[in-house]
C-alpha cells in the first residue's frame, strides 16, 4: 500500500508540474505584424513580435523580442520587467521603465528618453545604430559597432564605445563609472560633463575637449 501511495503522490506532483509548465507557456504572446500592449493590460510571460512595431503602454512581466522590420517603443508609464532584445532593422525607444537589459543587434538605434526613460540593467548596441542616453541607465552603456554613443544624462556604470563610432560626453552627462573609447572613434568631452571614474581613449582616435 505504501508503494502505491508513493506512486500516486509522484503522479500527482508530475501532473502539477506539467500544469505549471503549460500555464507558463500559455502566458507568452507571439505575433506577426504591429502589436500594442494597452495601458490596462499585463502580459505575464514573454512577448515576441516578428515584422512589426511593438508599442507598450501597459506591462510585460517577461522579455520582449522583436525581429524583422519594426521597432520597440516603451511609452511613458509602461513597464517591462525583463529584457528587450531587438534583432531586426528597427530601433528601441524607452520612455518608460525597463527593469532588465536593452540589446539592439542590428542597424537600429537605442534611445533612453529624458525624465521618464529608465533602464535598470545595461544598454548594448552591436551594429550600425547610435545609442543616446537622455534618461537614466543604472548599468553600463556599450556601443560596439559603427554607431556613436552619446551620454546626455545619468549612467551609473561604465560607458564604452569599442567600435569605429565616437563617444560623446555632453555637458549634462553624469557617469558614475569609467568612460572609454577603444577603437578608431574620438572621445568628445564637453565642459560640464562629470565622470567619477577614468576617462580614456585607448584606440587610434583622439580625446577632444569641447565647450
Amino acid at each position: 500500500m505504501k508503494f502505491k501511495r508513493t506512486l500516486a503522490a509522484t503522479a500527482a506532483v508530475g501532473l502539477l508540474l506539467a500544469g505549471t509548465a503549460t500555464a507558463a507557456t500559455a502566458d507568452d504572446v507571439s505575433r506577426t505584424g504591429n502589436y500594442t500592449v494597452s495601458k490596462s493590460r499585463t502580459i505575464d510571460g514573454n512577448l515576441k513580435v516578428r515584422s512589426g512595431t511593438v508599442n507598450i503602454y501597459g506591462k510585460v512581466k517577461g522579455n520582449v523580442y522583436q525581429s524583422g522590420s519594426g521597432s520597440v517603443i516603451v511609452h511613458k508609464g509602461a513597464v517591462v520587467d525583463g529584457n528587450i532584445v531587438e534583432s531586426g532593422t528597427g530601433s528601441v525607444t524607452v520612455s518608460g521603465t525597463v527593469k532588465g537589459n536593452v540589446t539592439e543587434k542590428n542597424s537600429g538605434y537605442v534611445k533612453v528618453n529624458r525624465y521618464n526613460g529608465y533602464v535598470d540593467g545595461n544598454v548594448y548596441e552591436s551594429s550600425a545604430g547610435n545609442v543616446v542616453i537622455s534618461g537614466t541607465v543604472k548599468g553600463n552603456a556599450h556601443e560596439s559597432g559603427t554607431g556613436n554613443l552619446q551620454i546626455n544624462r545619468l549612467v551609473d556604470g561604465n560607458v564604452v564605445e569599442s567600435g569605429s563610432g565616437h563617444l560623446y560626453l555632453m555637458r549634462t552627462a553624469r557617469v558614475d563609472g569609467n568612460a572609454y573609447e577603444k577603437d578608431a572613434g574620438n572621445l568628445y568631452v564637453y565642459r560640464g560633463a562629470k565622470v567619477d571614474g577614468t576617462i580614456k581613449e585607448y584606440g587610434s582616435g583622439s580625446k577632444i575637449s569641447r565647450r
